[in-house]
């Protein structure tokens, strides 16, 4: 049954204008000609508009069983050649449509590989600066700790010099003392008269052995601050390392991460190259394909070049038919001419 837009009128039409300018008009030429229409629609209709226009009376003089021959013939060579042009594009476009379904995935699979890739390498960058960062905090740390130490030992060795002048004071004091006991001994009339001089210079000692005791007891404070924040800054040093070799092994983690995701890339790309190779193979297809359809169109035209060449043969046996027609009419003709001749004498003699 013919689909809504194509009608007999239009495939009349069209087979019209395509005989007027010298065509055979076929299904493909009547279907090109009207932009629209399936073959199975258009093919019963052009063999009823050449069943309308009588093509019998072509073939006039010429058996019915040859030209019904001739005609089937053609008919088969042209729904032969129309279903392996069919096949081939519909092969064709199979296999284009799954080529490019896979060339997609393969382009979508490389799109998120190169983005995770991006966004690894980003990482890398932030965790090698903040390394960076804390290997330089770390080694302020360390050069602060340094100092400390120094100042601790400066202020140790300073500590030991106080201790040492005390002593040297105290031993000062001590032979004072000897040297006064002795001298008051010897000279028992001379007490009265210098113990206030001693008084004043006992006191003055005295005064001096206070001051330096008060300066060992700062310098004994300052040594115990020293230590304490020696002690502190030690702690302080204890937790950079730790910090830092957590910080080394979250980096190691990062660069195992980082080899891994360089393996699955490289899959990836090993994935891509299998894809390449079949498309190269689908390619190869499709050509095999187009040499095909080419090789069917080639076998097409052969066909109808037979084709036009029985045309030109039944012309030609037409033709010899028709000359033979004449031919016999001018025979009966002249056979007539001779009977009235021949029944002139017999009723002459």
């Amino acid at each position: 049954m013919a689909r809504a837009g194509v009608t007999y009128h239009d495939v009349a039409k069209a087979a019209e204008a395509i005989k007027s300018r010298r065509q055979e008009p076929t299904v493909d030429r009547v279907r090109e000609h009207l932009g629209t229409g399936s073959k199975s629609t258009i093919a019963p209709l052009l063999k009823r508009w050449r069943s309308d226009i009588g093509e019998a009376a072509d073939v006039s003089g010429l058996p019915s069983d040859l030209v019904e021959v001739v005609k089937s013939l053609y008919e088969r060579v042209q729904q032969m050649g129309d279903h392996r042009i069919e096949q081939a594009r519909d092969e064709f476009k199979a296999s284009n449509d799954e080529l490019q379904k896979e060339l997609t995935e393969a382009r979508n699979t490389i799109a998120q590989l190169t983005a995770r890739q991006q966004d690894l390498g980003d990482q890398l960058s932030r965790v090698t600066e903040k390394k960076s960062q804390q290997d330089k905090s770390l080694e302020g740390a360390r050069v602060g700790l340094a100092k400390a130490e120094s100042q601790r030992d400066e202020a140790l060795v300073r500590a030991t010099e106080l201790k040492e002048s005390v002593a040297e004071l105290k031993q000062e004091n001590k032979d004072i003392r000897d040297h006064f006991e002795h001298y008051q001994q010897r000279t028992a009339e001379d007490r009265q008269q210098e113990r206030e001089q001693f008084r004043s210079v006992n006191q003055g000692l005295k005064d001096q052995i206070q001051d330096l005791q008060h300066r060992l007891v700062q310098a004994e404070s300052r040594a115990s601050e020293l230590f304490d924040a020696n002690a502190q800054l030690q702690s302080n040093a204890d937790k950079l390392e730790q910090a830092n070799a957590t910080i080394s092994k979250d980096l190691d983690g990062k660069l195992d991460d980082i080899k891994d995701l360089k393996r699955d890339i490289e899959d990836a790309l090993a994935k891509n190259r299998e894809y390449q190779h079949k498309n190269e193979r689908l390619a190869e297809k499709i050509a095999t394909l187009t040499a095909q359809k080419a090789d069917v169109d080639k076998e097409l035209a052969v066909l109808s070049q037979a084709l036009e060449t029985a045309k030109a043969e039944l012309k030609s046996t037409q033709d010899k038919m028709a000359f033979l027609t004449d031919e016999n009419k001018v025979i009966l003709q002249e056979k007539a001419v001779i009977q009235g001749q021949f029944k002139q004498l017999q009723g002459s003699l």
